[in-house]
């Protein structure tokens, strides 16, 4: 029976050697972040740092939604680029111009990659050249479009919230906040099972006991009367609470193998 919403998290061959450079170049850096307790409740919307819910539709691309938000967001916290309602960047062209799995699944660790070492066009650049994302028909990836005068915008720099050990596994909760405080958000994997697809607006859910990682998300705050992440999603603002749910720590291994990206002002 298919999934009534597209996934497509594949876990990268080598995330394991990421995860152990990325603690070797960031992990005494992100324990002195660690030392600042964290507030009982985020959430990143509430200081303009958050656009618009994306649509991933029927294409496998996840992973481009979760790693190009987190660019976004990481951006609009920067206060570059005008804001949450006009910074937005675009996920076709990492789609159609760069290497990856396309609509067969990806990690949003290759998203983070290109856009560090090339940088990203926004949306608006790039879709008026060849129409939005993607074909709604078939699906299709249409052929790239990028052009040498769209403006790309990179990162300074990119890591795992949690580097300690390789292995796919969940990111501890108090790196997990400590993350979104300092970088704006999140990305990460979850087990996007029928009972997360089906999240019901206005609860926390409290998980199905899923583990297998097929989906990658963004966390973008917390409240800990809930004991829950707020998590965005890309399956449109007709998913749960207008493409927003509450999740408990931990349900359906959400915050699994957390990613940060950070931009200088």
């Amino acid at each position: 029976m298919p999934s009534k919403y597209a996934k497509g998290h594949v876990r990268r061959p080598d995330k394991d050697q990421l995860i152990r450079m990325s603690h070797h170049r960031h992990g005494n850096m992100l324990e002195a972040k660690l030392a600042v307790p964290p507030p009982s409740t985020w959430d990143s919307r509430k200081h303009g740092w958050v656009g618009p819910v994306q649509d991933q539709q029927q294409c496998g691309s996840c992973w481009d939604f979760s790693g190009t938000g987190i660019v976004d967001i990481a951006y609009n916290k920067a206060g570059i680029g005008g804001g949450p309602k006009v910074f937005v960047l675009s996920e076709e062209y990492t789609l159609s111009c760069c290497r990856n799995g396309g609509c067969g699944g990806d990690d949003n660790t290759t998203v983070l990659a290109y856009a560090k070492a090339y940088g990203l066009p926004l949306q608006s650049d790039y879709r008026a050249k060849y129409g939005p994302y993607p074909d709604p028909t078939n699906c299709k990836i249409p052929a790239c479009a990028w052009k040498p005068t769209m403006h790309m915008y990179k990162i300074t720099d990119w890591g795992f919230a949690d580097g300690t050990s390789a292995g796919e596994r969940i990111t501890p909760t108090p790196a997990i906040k400590s993350a979104i405080m300092n970088y704006g958000a999140v990305g990460a994997g979850i087990a996007a099972d029928d009972a997360f697809q089906n999240i019901r607006p206005g609860t926390v859910f409290k998980g199905s006991g899923a583990t297998k990682i097929d989906h990658d998300i963004i966390l973008i705050g917390w409240d800990d009367s809930k004991g829950a992440w707020l998590l965005r999603n890309s399956w449109n603002t007709v998913w749960a609470d207008k493409g927003y749910c509450w999740i408990a720590y931990g349900a359906n291994a959400v915050g699994t193998e957390a990613v940060w990206c950070d931009v200088a002002p």
